[in-house]
């Protein structure tokens, strides 16, 4: 029964590790808005090069590279911030505004030096906005949609006053009606899109909350809000690990608290309950940043003191020990006190982890033989044992 709860206790947090990679994370989304706008650039570039070959574009060569170094060029240094995580703290970390203003410019920048079909070329603006619309609210997307038609209509402006013999003016113009209509389509379209992404970003932040919560609950126990039984047993394995890598140590506390049965029995559960709890804060308020408490079940603790000898431990569960036995409970029952008894081993490289834990048991069973209310620390020398007891 204990290792089928064990193995569904390690599937679930297997699950609960898992989860954060279906969770919205703002930097994979940052990253596909990354790859999306490259992949639009591309296409603009496959096309300038197809109207080029084409004969359908004025200038030569050197216009056409200059075009596209230029149009690559503001693209990469966009990529680059993106990529190395410069825009996280923005309230678009996807820079889509600014990219696809930039996309907008290039894509009619190149749509100037076309003889002809410059609204197929300008038709690739819509791909931006496509893309505007999954982060951009309204105001941005009438800025984009805004700045793509007033660019149009300054891009014909210009071919009119150089190239005007070979523009057919009325077509021209209702190809932009045209485009500006598509654009305010876009708009609308785009504002429903808008809505819907701020739903699902709402949701994912309700989902990475739950997830926190429910990590938490996996791993803490209920009364104490200490590490469970099943978590304190993978700090443990991790210790061991980092003591089998390199130049390493760490020390194993069994704490149990003494009598505690009776407490129980005398003043109710309630108040055993309270004692617990006030056991785990004084744990919290004496223990270092870096080690570790988990309780074990019903009165039974352990503690996990990283890069500490059985020495240094043992100074660690006296400090533990003798504020519970300092601590007033009289506001539960005047009659009422409690006390822990300590056993210490520390971990022996090449050892199972068994084995240290049952000589920190037989440390434990040595300060209760001896009295309780004391801590018992195993020494290097196996011939006797280290105790700490209370000063009368």
């Amino acid at each position: 029964m204990t290792r089928s709860i064990e193995q569904s206790g390690a599937t679930m947090m297997g699950d609960l590790q898992q989860a954060p990679a279906l969770a919205l994370d703002d930097h994979r989304l940052a990253l596909g808005h990354v790859r999306t706008a490259l992949l639009i650039s591309m296409l603009h570039t496959l096309v300038a090069i197809v109207y080029f070959q084409g004969g359908y574009m004025t200038g030569g060569a050197l216009t056409l590279a200059v075009l596209l170094a230029g149009a690559w060029a503001g693209n990469l240094v966009l990529a680059m911030l993106v990529w190395r995580r410069r825009t996280l703290g923005r309230q678009d970390p996807t820079l889509s505004l600014q990219w696809n203003l930039w996309l907008t410019a290039s894509v009619l920048t190149t749509a100037y030096f076309m003889n002809e079909f410059r609204l197929s070329m300008a038709m690739l603006f819509f791909a931006a906005m496509l893309l505007a619309s999954f982060r951009q609210a309204l105001p941005g997307l009438l800025l984009v949609s805004g700045a793509g038609m007033a660019g149009y209509l300054l891009v014909l402006i210009l071919v009119w006053q150089q190239r005007g013999l070979q523009m057919n003016l009325t077509l021209e113009m209702l190809q932009w009606l045209l485009f500006c209509i598509t654009a305010v389509s876009f708009v609308i379209t785009g504002v429903g899109i808008n809505a819907l992404r701020s739903s699902l970003t709402a949701k994912n932040r309700q989902l990475n909350d739950a997830l926190a919560q429910a990590r938490e609950m996996a791993i803490r126990d209920e009364l104490t809000g200490l590490f469970n039984r099943r978590h304190i047993m993978e700090l443990l394995a991790q210790q061991r690990a980092l003591a089998e890598s390199g130049e390493y140590r760490f020390t194993v506390c069994f704490v149990d608290l003494d009598h505690f049965k009776r407490i129980n029995d005398r003043f109710g559960h309630g108040s055993g309950d309270r004692v617990l709890r006030r056991f785990a804060q004084i744990a919290h308020e004496t223990l270092r940043e870096a080690d570790y408490i988990g309780r074990l079940g019903g009165e039974e603790f352990v503690l996990v003191l990283p890069q500490s000898d059985a020495q240094g431990a043992a100074q660690v569960a006296e400090r533990l020990r003798a504020a519970l036995a300092a601590e007033d409970f009289s506001p539960l029952d005047p009659a009422l006190s409690a006390s822990v008894s300590i056993g210490i081993a520390e971990y022996r490289p090449g050892e199972n982890l068994k084995d240290t834990l049952a000589r920190a048991d037989h440390c434990l069973y040595l300060a209760k033989s001896r009295g309780r209310d004391r801590v018992v620390a195993e020494p290097v020398s196996p011939e006797a044992a280290l105790t700490l007891a209370p000063q009368i």
